[in-house]
């Protein structure tokens, strides 16, 4: 494997191990890239294996990492190895309801676009299997299936042309004529965010292809059925119940109205109808005093019981504070959000120890994703995170997104060191790229 060796190599990175290395990419570090470029053969196990496995935290509100893992892959002069081991992977991917199937073919699209044909016929051949097995399905027994949602973000990927996309199309439109139980909901990734690009060339085949013409038939349906939800939803007064109605509640509603709901939880005496009613406040911070809340915290009841604990997560009160320290020891994961939202000043040290001292793991067994956004949500309530903590979750979380909130206030707060900026210029979180190069250019006039 040539090496291409690159002339602004970092040496911040320069000692990392492997490991280290693998870690920094599963975090979407910049860190990561910096040390593939400064030393591209000693890091080339940890890139392959990237080109194998998934690597975004959350591929739904992140993205797929497919730039980030590229970008290493750009660190070498010979880009075979990694190509051969993405289509590897991609062939023997198997739907699962996850997101690597996308990720690899996002990644191999990428290679196809500086002209690895071979790349682009093995996102085909995936392309070509996937809609074998939707083709063969004679029932829908339920409303989701794995193959059709891989199907339908491949289908994404590689509408990149006219040509392409009338070839979807009218794949798509034969599976909407020979079986009933495809239908708008199906491909509405694909209806949204390609058939506006293409709509002339589409209508033009249309004219000339049955299966083209049920395309764009039920992107209509589609179409309306949106319009019809848009319109319907400025008439609708709140939401019904659940989390949205405690939304509702925080966001729109009065005083009076607010109270009128706590009086209802209050009169009621059936655990199920106080627990629905409870939750009115699961967002919302509770009017008036929390004792009845707090009382509810040790119901013999699970869902009141529950629903108790996530009300007392926006509330800020003394005995609310009181109550978190003393079911700390017992049960931190739900009692450490009671206490940030409680943080007082002095608080600090006994909250930088607790959060640090959780495992940050990619399962996120000991919650420290709800932890963490626990931190950077307490600036919206007018308390200042410790910058201790801050910089633990720039450092330690898996989740880019909360890596940017991190540095966002970190800036604020003018804690950011221009080596944490300069890493940051590679992360795999494009806004952060962007915010760390507006500041480092800012830091230099």
């Amino acid at each position: 494997m040539k090496i291409l060796v690159l002339s602004d190599s970092h040496g911040n990175a320069n000692n990392m191990t492997q490991a280290q290395c693998k870690d920094a990419l599963l975090r979407g570090q910049g860190r990561c890239l910096q040390a593939v470029q400064s030393d591209p053969a000693r890091y080339a196990p940890v890139v392959l294996w990237a080109c194998r496995h998934e690597c975004a935290f959350d591929a739904q509100c992140e993205g797929s990492r497919a730039w980030f893992v590229y970008q290493l892959v750009g660190c070498y002069e010979d880009k075979t190895p990694f190509l051969q081991a993405t289509m590897d992977a991609l062939d023997h991917a198997k739907s699962n309801g996850g997101w690597r199937i996308f990720y690899l073919a996002e990644l191999l699209s990428r290679f196809a676009c500086d002209g690895e044909s071979a790349a682009a016929d093995a996102l085909w051949r995936k392309y070509d299997r996937l809609y074998a097995d939707l083709s063969a399905k004679k029932r829908r027994p339920n409303r989701y299936f794995a193959e059709l949602d891989d199907f339908g973000n491949l289908c994404v990927i590689l509408a990149d042309s006219p040509r392409h996309m009338a070839k979807i199309a009218g794949d798509i439109g034969r599976l909407y004529r020979t079986h009933d139980f495809y239908d708008s909901r199906d491909f509405d990734w694909l209806h949204a965010d390609k058939v506006h690009q293409y709509r002339k060339s589409l209508e033009k085949h249309a004219a000339r292809s049955a299966d083209i013409a049920a395309f764009l038939a039920v992107g209509r349906i589609c179409r309306a059925e949106d319009e019809a939800t848009r319109m319907l939803q400025p008439q609708r007064r709140h939401p019904q119940k659940g989390i949205a109605l405690s939304i509702w509640l925080r966001k729109k509603a009065d005083a009076a109205t607010v109270q009128s709901y706590a009086d209802a939880y209050l009169a009621q005496t059936d655990p199920a109808a106080r627990t629905e009613a409870l939750r009115a406040f699961s967002r919302c911070p509770f009017p008036g005093n929390p004792a009845p809340i707090l009382a509810d915290a040790d119901a013999p009841c699970d869902a009141l019981r529950e629903a108790a604990w996530e009300a007392l997560e926006y509330i800020r009160h003394p005995a609310v504070r009181d109550f978190a320290i003393a079911r700390m020891e017992e049960n931190s994961s739900q009692a450490l959000p009671i206490f940030i939202a409680n943080y007082q000043p002095q608080d600090e040290p006994r909250l930088c120890r607790l959060v640090s001292g959780l495992r940050v793991d990619r399962a996120c067994t000991t919650n420290w994703h709800g932890i963490h956004l626990d931190i950077l949500g307490m600036a919206d309530k007018g308390l200042r995170a410790p910058l201790s903590l801050l910089r633990h979750i720039y450092e330690t979380t898996y989740c880019s997104n909360c890596r940017e909130y991190a540095l966002q206030q970190l800036g604020k707060r003018r804690a950011l060191t221009d080596e944490m900026l300069a890493e940051s210029l590679w992360d795999s979180n494009s806004d952060i790229r962007a915010y760390a190069k507006r500041l480092l250019a800012r830091r230099k006039k």
